[in-house]
């Protein structure tokens, strides 16, 4: 499944990287796979202000993600 960060996260994860998991499977699932792959990203993806979307919807962590589907981590925004 294709998967697309955003903010910090893009950062350590890259702006887009496709994932091999079976599907479907959860959001939190994914996370997890990310965090294994990418084990400097695994604080940030743990935090709940990174935010999961899957078409326009915010979605929570045990939204399961359909075949096909993207999914993007909007990691939070600071400055002023």
């Amino acid at each position: 499944m294709k998967v697309r960060s955003y903010g910090k996260l893009a950062d350590l994860l890259g702006q887009e990287r496709i994932v091999h998991l079976q599907a479907p499977c959860t959001v939190a699932e994914l996370r997890a796979c990310l965090a294994a792959e990418c084990p400097e990203a695994a604080q940030p993806l743990a935090s709940r202000r990174v935010l999961a979307c899957v078409g326009d919807l915010v979605v929570p962590d045990n939204h399961v993600v359909a075949p096909g589907e993207t999914v993007e981590f909007l990691a939070p925004v600071s400055g002023g």
